[in-house]
């Protein structure tokens, strides 16, 4: 398994150096072809290549319409998709189907050239435009679920310890925001980045660029479905890279000079496991910092959204800051910081009656899924007392499944600090999304005022 990890790595990096490397003008022509290739499959009313624009559509009524067309349908954007929450459990959990594509695992250096050489009329592929190696997103789902196996308990160990710090640092910080502020950029962000800094040990000189960095690697997910503007796009690697640099060092450093953080602690563990490694350690950090902060800083503002748009419940937590924990798992359901969950074919299969070929595209669009009402009573209710939340936002086999300790920890932090330290807050204005992010759709600005 440490083979897969290094070796799917190395496999592509041919790949990621010649993106690194092409010139702005053919990275921008390729983005541009796919954003308008994107942008036609909408016009043709296909709900889900209208949820890939991410443009002023409702995405709920997209995924409504989706489960309207069975459980498994295929869209014009070359994916079989469902939005209901049966088939969505069984594409999850089907080992057959997996985050990485499975030309990516073989894939050699003239294989790439190749590629390279395709014809003016070709479509490009957004994976092979803009492979995102450094972020250890596209792993295999066998990869994702061993390094769970091992560092799930580690980084729940991790958590349980400096549950005191972390809610400190909430708390700290709402003491200190002003009567009108922003709840990404003033609490969320910021406190994010800074409690995943403290996990890893990171040394204080450090953390002001790894913030930094864990902005500018928000948009990862994002980025595997719908292609970014090249500015963006160059900002997005080049973060990439610098935060793999950086975490691996700090992956070395806890090897050779062994401290109290969690690099440290992985490390540990690793060396009880024999097909574990540094590189695995690495990968859990990378997933941490680049998928956990920013899965967290969103799950925050959702939850607290969702409380302020539904006064009886923000009384119920106001009045008892032990319901934080709930709070934070119905908006995993109901407002879910990560919407669509990417597989692909490993090999020929039937699902949902429907035959699925080597290699193609399965998405389960997870925050219609959790809102199925074959499954849930008042599906598009926001219910923090619900008996049974069921959800598919954190899935096993999944580059998102490590964040999840992290993101219900910090979230519920965050929202015991503002229930006990803000129980006055209410909206100030709308919230600001960021375009283009099907998958998280991703928070910018909440503004939100006191009294």
């Amino acid at each position: 398994m440490r083979e897969g990890i290094e070796g799917g790595y190395s496999a592509c990096s041919y790949v990621g150096r010649m993106v690194q490397t092409a010139t702005d003008s053919k990275l921008g022509d390729n983005l541009l072809t796919l954003r308008g290739v994107q942008w036609i499959l909408g016009t043709k009313d296909d709900p889900y290549a209208l949820l890939l624009r991410a443009a002023s559509d409702d995405p709920r009524e997209l995924g409504r319409r989706i489960r309207e067309r069975g459980p498994l349908s295929f869209s014009h954007a070359m994916a079989w998709v469902t939005a209901s929450a049966e088939p969505g459990e069984a594409v999850l959990g089907d080992a057959r189907l997996s985050p990485r594509h499975p030309d990516d695992r073989t894939e050699t250096a003239e294989d790439a050239d190749a590629g390279a050489e395709a014809m003016p009329w070709d479509i490009p592929v957004l994976r092979k435009v803009l492979p995102l190696r450094d972020a250890f997103v596209t792993l295999d789902r066998a990869d994702y679920v061993r390094l769970a196996r091992w560092a799930e308990p580690v980084i729940a160990g991790a958590l349980a310890r400096r549950r005191e710090v972390i809610a400190d640092r909430y708390r700290a910080r709402v003491r200190d925001l002003p009567g009108e502020f922003d709840l990404m950029t003033g609490l969320a962000r910021d406190v994010s980045a800074a409690v995943v800094a403290d996990l890893l040990g990171l040394p204080a000189g450090r953390r002001e660029r790894f913030a930094q960095l864990c902005a500018g690697t928000a948009g990862t997910l994002d980025a595997t479905l719908c292609p970014p503007r090249l500015a963006a796009a160059r900002d997005l690697l080049t973060s990439l890279a610098e935060m793999r640099k950086l975490l691996g060092e700090a992956v070395e450093s806890a090897r050779t000079s062994p401290g109290e953080g969690l690099a440290g602690e992985l490390l540990r563990a690793a060396a009880d496991d024999a097909e574990t490694g540094p590189d695995d350690v690495l990968a859990v950090c990378v997933l941490l910092a680049v998928v956990g902060s920013d899965t967290a800083a969103n799950l925050v503002c959702e939850t607290v959204a969702a409380l302020l748009d539904h006064p009886d419940q923000w009384k119920l937590v106001r009045a008892d800051p032990g319901l934080a924990a709930a709070a934070v798992e119905e908006t995993l359901r109901y407002a879910p910081p990560i919407r669509l969950h990417q597989r692909y074919a490993q090999e020929d299969l039937e699902l949902a009656g429907q035959r699925i070929e080597t290699g193609q595209e399965v998405v389960v669009v997870a925050e219609a899924a959790n809102r199925d009402p074959a499954v849930h009573g008042d599906p598009d209710g926001f219910d923090i007392r619900r008996p049974r939340i069921r959800h598919l936002t954190f899935p096993e086999g999944s580059p998102v499944a490590l964040a999840a300790s992290l993101a219900r920890a910090q979230a519920a932090a965050a929202v015991t600090a503002v229930a006990t330290g803000l129980p006055d807050l209410r909206r100030a204005d709308g919230v600001l999304r960021r375009l283009r992010s099907p998958a998280t759709a991703a928070v910018l600005r909440l503004p939100v005022r006191t009294g």
